[in-house]
């Protein structure tokens, strides 16, 4: 939930800096403090859908409201005191555990919801900057209905952003893929589709935030182009930083980072849909659409959700599950499971 609450923020940010009518005097700041925005109404609206009384209380104006005056630092406690209302509203409905306040999963919930904050600030300039080099103004978001597959249903799809020439999916992540065969199955699919449905090539492009090695190898590279030594890079470091580092770890660092092939590391990566995998990609998801109907077709019609949990989870009277592996599912098809350690 919290990476697609995410990924709208981000491209919110990206379409306002390139079709707002005052796009010439938005600088990033604005642009950053405005997906975090987005990002928050986007949590608080999908809190209020879980709870089913007292929602009265929290009218579009009044959360309009709450969400003009509100950063970062205030978010969590004015989650918090609406988490608190609307609890004490439904202390006799069935919640689940992470709208319970004080409780280990909410404390685990808003640190996931804070911890996107990073991923948004490092986000948003490299992909409003990598968009706005690009000629035009993409569609954004353009509803496809798909019926290549021959199931008697249509697959629908939504693209990021396309152009005349090509389209993008826009992906956020805080671990970016190093190579195309890093990328996930799921990711180069989803991008075969929209390929064959709107016959252009398709690019995926991940943008994120650098992790700390890559970081350090910039920074110690930066340092050793300016003309230090490895003592003086040691030196440097630390007063940058607060923290150290090695000769021998700067010494290897350099035998990478110093070799013509290598580049700076980027919180943004693109990659092309190679043409030659499109077909193969498109096969599976040919597959996975036949797997889906193959279920519904099996469910009955007056259990068709009981059924599909059924399919898709497996023999829940057999399954070993640890704590994770039953809150995940939970999750995802809304029933408790009983992990090994509670059996």
């Amino acid at each position: 939930m919290e990476g697609a609450w995410r990924g709208n923020a981000i491209e919110s940010a990206v379409m306002r800096s390139l079709m707002d009518p005052l796009k010439s005097t938005l600088t990033m700041d604005k642009l950053v403090s405005d997906a975090i925005n987005v990002y928050q109404r986007e949590v608080v609206s999908h809190l209020l859908r879980v709870f089913p009384k007292g929602l009265e209380n929290f009218s579009d104006e009044k959360i309009e409201q709450l969400m003009m005056a509100m950063d970062k630092v205030q978010f969590p406690h004015v989650l918090k005191s609406i988490v608190d209302v609307l609890y004490k509203l439904n202390e006799d409905q069935d919640l689940p555990e992470y709208v319970i306040p004080d409780s280990e999963d909410y404390l685990k919930y808003l640190k996931k919801v804070e911890k996107q904050y990073a991923l948004i600030e490092s986000a948003v300039p490299y992909a409003v900057e990598y968009f706005k080099a690009i000629p035009g103004i993409p569609n954004y978001q353009t509803r496809l209905l798909y019926n290549g597959f021959n199931l008697g249903l249509p697959v629908l799809g939504f693209t990021d952003f396309e152009y005349p020439e090509f389209g993008i999916d826009l992906k956020t992540s805080g671990s970016i893929p190093k190579k195309w065969e890093d990328v996930s199955l799921d990711n180069k699919c989803q991008a075969a589709f929209y390929s064959v449905h709107q016959k252009k090539p398709w690019k995926i492009v991940y943008v994120g935030k650098l992790n700390q090695d890559q970081i350090k190898e910039n920074l110690i590279t930066k340092l050793h182009q300016e003309g230090l030594s490895s003592k003086e890079i040691m030196v440097k470091y630390k007063e940058i930083t607060g923290t150290g580092t090695t000769e021998p770890t700067i010494t290897k660092i350099l035998d990478v980072t110093t070799k013509p092939t290598w580049e700076i590391h980027k919180p943004l990566k693109e990659f092309e849909l190679p043409e030659s995998e499109i077909s193969e990609l498109n096969e599976i998801n040919r597959f996975t659409g036949l797997s889906i109907l193959q279920c519904l077709k099996a469910s009955r019609r007056d259990h068709l959700l009981d059924d599909m949990k059924y399919f898709c989870v497996g023999d829940l009277d057999h399954m070993f599950l640890d704590k994770d592996q039953a809150r995940e599912i939970s999750k995802i098809w809304g029933f408790r499971l009983p992990s090994v350690e509670e059996e």
